[in-house]
């Protein structure tokens, strides 16, 4: 049921019934209990026993969990949080960052009225103010609105719709966003499009015609049922929080072997059954290497490659194209692809899901035309990637690297599991490609047990098109990294205005964060709505604040976890002057002219995006809290592959190059990791940013339960590394490059592999003594990837210079459950 203040409740334990089920009774027993011997109450029975409204919601940052959780809620207060079955109860999850809303939900850095920096106006924006020295002035909703809404008007007026950009980030997995693409496409403002671990899904996408951050991969459910599993750049037990490490350890007491393949002993490492030590930016070589103990040993699935691949189909050696049947044979498809049949000689075109006695190898000649089949040609580009030749270069013992691929190729049905580390580094699109190009090799594509990311697939909303509708005239689409250029150069167009929701990225999570901050200085309005007082919003001119999770409802979605979606129930209003950001939205639209393209209430709007989703009926789902979309396939790829042939490319001729390489067959292209890097000898050590347990990206920095067990950022570096540069454990040291640095302590740490340092990712600026560890990455991608390449980064190590004031970490100290968090602003 639903109160009248709009929260729903979903069940009340009443002291007298925990009293009853203690076995108590009531009456002067009762009293009692709950008062002590001068007749005070006892705070600690009265909380026991005390009563609680629980409200089933759903916890929805960016971290693959979408948790369904039940908060308890006492005398108007959250009180404890504990996880909730979802529909289908093996999907019961909670992570401790969930349960410590108790305390972010009253966090003092959270925003609490809209505000407006007090030397910014529309027509005077004084750049300059923006920062740390900002100041901001508390001003009405509709004053807020009204300023936004004026400006983006003049800004379209005088420059075009384009020049406002929409920004949204990944902080919240609720459905605001599809509001906000809508207002976008109807304004025609540039719309943001990825460009954060885009890269590994693009090669796969290459291969297979799917795949846009990681591919998809079979449901958790069904990984137990796996019998090699590779775990491939993912510390999967130790930042993916929610079933999919616990689906891993359900396949390892089945028998699975378990394989690492990480440059850091991570504590996935230390519990598999071989470790590979990968050096940074080496995992094209080793793939190649695994590919090549397939091709000697024989082990590759000749039934999966006829059927399901191109591994049959002729390439024209003259050309490097594959031979089309058109070219051969009268009304022969311009697109289909030809295979020799065994025994017969004969020409086959290659269908869809069609097997054959196709010859897999040989060179053949076509009407005078020679060819070779494009396994031959896969075949002898990696073999000059043996185990043996590549084992120095990649880290990795020769004999480890057969065994791995032999577990896969010969144990039956298993995968490979990736994470969105293989695509920091600047060509990690070459991975992508590599890697599934491997699993077509060992037949792992549509089986149970296959596992191709390391966290499924999940559930989404399907909307249609709401977010942008026919009639609209949505304005061009801007990857991140392309942001500075624009703002600053005008190129590829003058962005002048930004409304960002959901993201701390522009002035914390972005690479080479002071080219973002000249950036924002560019601006003539920047609109930041968030929950908390960021280093972002720091830099905005109009701040909108919006609510905890738990004073707003939604509907979550289980992409890239599990296959329920979620009622994000509201627990208690919105606190302050807080507003959800569907209220900023369509208060925008009202002023823009789109008023009646926008639903009156966020329920409303929810109710209309649920009938549009055929899976999902929106009373069901809002009285149960979650419900299981039936048609998510628990076994991915079991139809054709969307491919121009309807099969995986073993073989690309249409391939795209840069810096002089093609790739129509994975070819390694290193950047900074490069053995021969020119910066090399100047700054030596790898430098990564590691997920955090303790955070979700920069979520949950200021939650102090975190902050007594994690105090402050720290450089993980190998003794051998420290010792050698005069480096003592626990000294601060000073991180440096050509772009910038960031004060840290040294953290000796034996997981980390010489030429290897790490400061985890999340922290906000005021959590370092000096800098901030994005001044050091930059914010150069590939042509082909346009993914932002935080690991391919290089540093310099050395103690603290004298002068530098290091005691911000004895005074101060945002640790411990009573400590107070340092004022950010926002009152």
């Amino acid at each position: 049921m639903t109160d009248d203040d709009g929260v729903h409740r979903r069940d009340v334990l009443k002291a007298s019934g925990a009293v009853a089920a203690l076995g108590l009774g009531g009456g002067g027993f009762f009293q009692t209990l709950v008062e002590d011997d001068t007749g005070r109450s006892n705070p600690g029975i009265d909380s026991y026993v005390g009563q609680n409204d629980v409200i089933q919601t759903v916890c929805s940052p960016n971290c693959r969990g979408k948790c369904p959780i039940d908060v308890h809620v006492r005398d108007g207060q959250v009180k404890k949080i504990e996880p909730h079955p979802p529909e289908d109860e093996q999907y019961k999850r909670a992570c401790v960052l969930g349960l410590s809303h108790t305390q972010r939900v009253y966090d003092p850095t959270r925003l609490k009225y809209p505000m407006k920096r007090a030397d910014w106006s529309p027509d005077e924006p004084n750049p300059e103010g923006r920062g740390p020295d900002a100041e901001f002035e508390r001003v009405s909703w509709d004053e807020a609105l009204d300023l936004v809404a004026d400006k983006m008007q003049s800004l379209k007026t005088d420059h075009g719709a384009e020049s406002v950009l929409f920004h949204e980030g990944s902080g919240n997995y609720g459905q605001t966003g599809k509001s906000f693409k809508r207002l976008a496409s109807l304004f025609g403002a540039t719309q943001s499009a990825w460009g954060i671990d885009t890269n590994v899904g693009r090669g796969f996408n290459r291969v297979t015609g799917v795949g846009a951050f990681l591919p998809p991969t079979n449901e958790a459910e069904d990984w137990e049922n796996a019998n090699t599993i590779i775990v491939w750049g993912s510390d999967i037990f130790s930042s993916q929080f929610q079933m999919d490490a616990s689906k891993i350890l359900d396949a390892v007491e089945n028998g699975a072997k378990l394989v690492v393949i990480d440059p850091v002993y991570t504590t996935t490492a230390s519990k598999a059954d071989l470790w590979l030590p990968v050096k940074p930016g080496k995992d094209v070589h080793l793939a190649l290497a695994m590919m090549h103990t397939v091709f000697e040993d024989e082990t590759y699935d000749e039934e999966f490659l006829r059927k399901r691949t191109t591994a049959p189909a002729l390439i024209r050696k003259d050309t490097g194209e594959l031979l089309k049947a058109s070219e051969i044979v009268e009304d022969g498809g311009e697109q289909q692809v030809v295979a020799v049949e065994q025994g017969t000689g004969s020409l086959v075109e290659l269908e869809p899901e069609t097997g054959g006695p196709y010859a897999l190898f040989g060179e053949f000649v076509v009407d005078g035309i020679e060819c070779e089949t494009a396994l031959t040609r896969l075949r002898d580009h990696v073999a000059d990637y043996a185990p043996a030749k590549v084992a120095e270069k990649t880290g990795v013992d020769a004999e480890n690297i057969r065994t791995a691929i032999r577990w896969l190729a010969t144990r039956g049905p298993g995968g490979i599991a990736p994470s969105y580390a293989l695509g920091r580094y600047k060509h990690g699109h070459i991975f992508g490609q590599t890697y599934a190009m491997l699993m077509g090799l060992t037949g792992d594509y549509g089986r149970h047990g296959n596992i191709h990311a390391h966290h499924s697939g999940g559930a989404t909303l399907a909307a249609g098109d709401w977010a942008s509708p026919e009639d609209a005239d949505p304005g061009p689409s801007m990857f991140f990294p392309e942001y500075p250029d624009a703002m600053i150069d005008g190129d590829p167009h003058k962005i002048r205005g930004v409304y960002s929701i959901e993201s701390n990225m522009m002035g914390n999570q972005f690479p080479d964060r002071q080219r973002f901050i000249e950036a924002i200085k560019s601006l003539e309005m920047y609109v930041v709505a968030d929950m908390h007082h960021t280093d972002t919003v720091q830099h905005a001119d109009i701040i909108l604040p919006v609510p905890h999770w738990f004073e707003q409802e939604d509907i979550s979605s289980g992409w890239g976890s599990h296959p329920h979606l979620g009622y994000r129930h509201k627990v208690q209003e919105p606190l302050w002057e807080t507003r959800d950001d569907y209220y900023a939205i369509r208060g925008l639209a009202e002023r823009l002219g789109f008023g009646d393209r926008f639903p009156e209430t966020k329920r409303d709007m929810l109710r209309e995006l649920a009938s549009r989703d055929d899976a999902i009926d929106f009373d069901t789902l809002f009285e149960q809290g979650t419900q299981k979309k039936q048609n998510v396939p628990i076994v991915k790829y079991t139809d054709e592959f969307p491919t121009e042939t309807g099969r995986i490319k073993m073989y690309d001729d249409d391939a795209p190059s840069e810096e002089g390489v093609t790739f129509d067959v994975p070819r390694p292209l290193e950047d900074r990791t490069a053995d021969d890097y020119e910066k090399a000898d100047e700054y030596p050590l790898m430098f990564m940013q590691k997920h955090s347990r303790f955070r979700i990206h920069s979520q949950y920095e200021m939650v102090n339960w975190v902050r007594e067990i994690n105090p402050e950022p720290q450089l993980d570096i190998h003794p051998t590394d420290a010792k050698a540069r005069g480096i003592e454990d626990g000294e601060y040291v000073r991180v440096h490059n050509d772009r910038g640095e960031m004060i840290v302590k040294a953290k000796y740490n034996e997981a980390f592999q010489p030429g290897l340092v790490n400061t985890d990712q999340g922290w906000w600026s005021r959590d370092f003594v000096e800098g901030h560890l994005n001044d050091l990455t930059h914010n150069e991608v590939s042509e082909v990837g346009q993914t932002m390449a935080f690991y391919d980064v290089r540093v310099e190590v050395e103690p603290v210079p004298d002068d530098v004031d290091t005691d911000k970490y004895e005074v101060d100290n945002p640790r411990g459950v009573g400590a107070e968090a340092p004022r950010a602003g926002g009152d």
